[in-house]
């Protein structure tokens, strides 16, 4: 078996962390959600690699709750679609 390079393996981690973010976290009562303009906010906020983004309103409760990170990944992709320069990618701590 071939060894992965480190983005190869950093792309099948992030994958796995995301898969699971959307998956283990269900929320069918919608308990606590923060609403639309919350998830927007910190969508923004992610696009524009906005510093202390943690602090958003909403953030806990989105990285916490699969039906509102969802729309968290929806609305982030559709900022990004929407921005004339090609996005880059997340940065990383090493």
């Amino acid at each position: 078996m071939k060894a992965e390079l480190p983005e190869q393996k950093y792309n099948r981690l992030s994958a796995e962390i995301r898969n699971a973010m959307l998956t283990d976290y269900p929320n069918p009562g919608r308990v606590g959600c923060p609403g639309p303009r919350a998830v927007e906010n910190v969508a923004k906020g992610a696009a524009q690699f906005r510093e202390q983004l943690e602090e958003e309103h909403g953030y806990e409760h989105i990285m916490h709750c699969s039906p509102c990170y969802r729309e968290f990944l929806d609305a982030r992709e559709a900022l990004r679609a929407m921005s004339p320069e090609k996005p880059s990618p997340m940065p990383r701590r090493v």
